[in-house]
């Protein structure tokens, strides 16, 4: 028993210097002899009129900003190629080397450019970069990046918004039979040390190479990311609906007080701030409109509306108690009654005989202001309904229910 034991174990250390006991000479002679005739502007093929297949993986780190104004995404990330170079291939049981490591500059890589990119092309990775080789001549490179690319924004939503982002990836100088990117099975886009965004959720991932009847070679990676609205509700979307809310109580602020038109004003400029802010936040695109700020262009029309209602409201309450009040106003007035009253017209005023008259009779008590009170209430009640209507409505429609 004891023989058997170090017999395998002096086979173990027969092994391990096999492996590991190769010294810096027989590593540099090594690497002089696979570089000696070697090219870094030749395909790593044997037969020229071969195709070298690219295998390509997105590995995100952090997803830095989605800028919607400028439509770009900025991510953090490295991506995984290997291929094969059949020039830097040698046998390990002989020499003795299982992986070997060469810089970027030194050996045939491809030209990988991001496609879709806000900046000008520039060659991925460093000269400072390393790359894995093992002895069959597989080649593995993992150039990390800062991408910034472009992103078409639909911020018909927002912000309650969905994007899909996608980043692509290509061989600029060779077509797809010279150098063919593709995708690695079941690894198209994968997370390393991701760091968690505080305003975008990832919702799912994927990628996709073109089709093998393109004669382009490019891979595509895409991120499908979920805006996370609570800073947006808290900080827009709740001011602007309690704004609409105040905005009514210019018809309950009785006009003798001075202050209708100047309260209706105020209501109108703080809608104007609201649409400055989130125009700041939203591209400029005259295809895709957001609802929330189309909302806020229907908030300032009832602003609008609101303040020219005011002054006609108020030229009325300050007429002459002898001038006559017509049969529209006396309508305005018969409404507003009938809508305080049950049982109609009948309960109102009567003429001094004690007998209910219509409300279109000359003689019925009705002045200015009582023209003045029917018009706030009227004006309330239907702006009240519209606004509530269309804020279900936008609600509704942001969350894509309706």
């Amino acid at each position: 028993m004891y023989t058997t034991v170090v017999t395998i174990f002096c086979m173990c250390l027969k092994v391990m210097h096999v492996v590991y006991g190769v010294t810096v000479v027989e590593y540099k002679n090594l690497r002089e002899s696979l570089l000696a005739n070697y090219s870094t502007s030749i395909r790593p093929v044997l037969d020229q009129d071969d195709t070298v297949y690219v295998f390509t993986a997105f590995w995100l780190v952090d997803i830095n900003e989605v800028d919607v104004v400028s439509q770009n995404l900025l991510t953090t990330a490295h991506l995984e190629l290997a291929w094969t170079d059949e020039l830097l291939q040698w046998n390990p049981d002989t020499t003795g080397i299982y992986t070997m490591y060469f810089k970027q500059k030194e050996i045939w890589i491809p030209d990988v450019v991001l496609k879709n990119g806000v900046h000008k092309f520039k060659e991925l990775g460093g000269d400072f970069y390393y790359l894995e080789v093992e002895p069959d001549g597989s080649v593995r490179w993992l150039p990390f990046e800062v991408f910034q690319s472009k992103c078409d924004m639909d911020i018909t939503y927002f912000p309650f918004d969905d994007q899909i982002c996608n980043i692509t990836f290509n061989s600029w100088s060779f077509s797809k039979y010279e150098v063919n990117m593709t995708l690695f099975d079941g690894l198209p886009v994968d997370f390393y040390n991701y760091v968690e965004n505080s305003l975008w959720d990832i919702v799912s991932t994927g990628a996709y190479a073109l089709p093998e009847s393109e004669v382009e070679s490019e891979v595509t990676f895409s991120l499908h990311l979920r805006r996370k609205p609570l800073y947006y509700v808290t900080n827009i979307l709740m001011p602007i609906i309690l704004l609409g809310i105040v905005g009514l109580l210019v018809f309950v602020i009785p006009a003798d007080a001075g202050e209708k038109m100047s309260f209706a004003m105020a209501v109108f400029l703080s809608f104007a701030v609201f649409l400055t802010i989130i125009s700041a936040h939203l591209p400029a695109n005259s295809q895709k409109s957001s609802i929330l700020g189309v909302y806020l262009i229907v908030q300032m029309t009832v602003g609008v509306v609101t303040i020219v209602i005011s002054a006609f409201q108020l030229r009325l309450h300050h007429r002459k108690v002898e001038r006559n009040v017509g049969g529209f106003y006396r309508g305005l007035v018969c409404m507003e009654r009938f809508l305080r009253c049950r049982n109609g017209c009948s309960k109102f005023i009567s003429a001094t005989d004690g007998d209910p008259e219509p409300c279109n009779k000359s003689h019925y008590s009705v002045d200015w202001n009582d023209v003045s009170s029917a018009i706030d209430f009227i004006s309330f009640w239907t702006i009240l309904i519209f606004e509530a209507s269309a804020l279900a409505y936008v609600l509704l429609a942001m969350v894509k229910i309706v």
